[in-house]
């Protein structure tokens, strides 16, 4: 749920009910001019231009600035903290703990260079992301990843589940009627795959968040920004 006045609608509401105001008092100005009242046309038609035109001017810049705002949002999905189990097998404990909803904390023992989180993305027209319906997703897994395919090939993929039960909202609707709808609505814009790695190294603190575009992860402590940096 979103709250009109939390996106600033009133500064798009309010210039465009001026400049609506704006076209009504410059009709009526045409209207007095055509049936030969001059002097009241004319008082309309000076008021009424200028209303109307600023009215207009101000709700488009007020929308531009909204749309920046809302193409550019984040949302914050998980902590991600990486403990050392064994060197020399490239074992490693992730802990991930969620943010975007019940607080939730789960732990994946992975083995390999790099941790991998992977969603289900569904993105919207950006109309309706200035309408506040952002990208909205269902995280999928955490895996293990590696530097290169070569170091990859032969190792073995470990993962665990994130997507955790199926929403209540299932049962009593079948996906096929929601994706009917979303279709009807004409605001979806895509569904896609979307992925984010970062280094496993001992003590790693990492941020995972959604963007419009997609996930994206970014180190929160030192140990990862050096560990990043390094990374081939």
């Amino acid at each position: 749920m979103f709250s009109f006045m939390s996106l600033g609608w009133y500064w798009i509401v309010v210039p465009l009910v001026a400049a609506g105001l704006g076209v009504f008092v410059l009709l009526r100005g045409f209207g007095h001019v055509f049936r030969g009242h001059a002097g009241r046309g004319a008082g309309h038609l000076v008021v009424g231009s200028p209303l109307a035109l600023l009215g207009l001017g101000v709700a488009l810049v007020a929308l531009n600035t909204q749309s920046f705002a809302r193409l550019t949002h984040e949302n914050d999905v998980a902590n991600v903290s990486v403990k050392s189990l064994d060197a020399a097998k490239n074992t490693y404990r992730v802990t991930i703990q969620r943010l975007d909803g019940p607080q939730q904390t789960l732990t994946c023992d992975l083995q390999g260079d790099e941790w991998e989180m992977a969603a289900r993305v569904q993105k919207w027209k950006p109309w309706a992301n200035v309408l506040g319906l952002d990208t909205t997703y269902t995280l999928d897994q955490v895996s293990n990843k590696y530097y290169d395919a070569s170091r990859g090939n032969g190792r073995p993929i470990t993962a665990c589940d994130l997507r955790g039960p199926a929403p209540a909202v299932d049962q009593w609707v079948p996906n096929s009627w929601l994706y009917w709808l979303v279709g009807q609505s004409y605001t979806e814009q895509r569904r896609f795959g979307s992925a984010a790695y970062m280094p496993l190294t001992d003590g790693a603190a990492y941020k995972v968040v959604m963007t419009q575009s997609g996930l994206n992860a970014e180190p929160t402590n030192d140990i990862a920004k050096g560990a990043n940096a390094a990374r081939p």
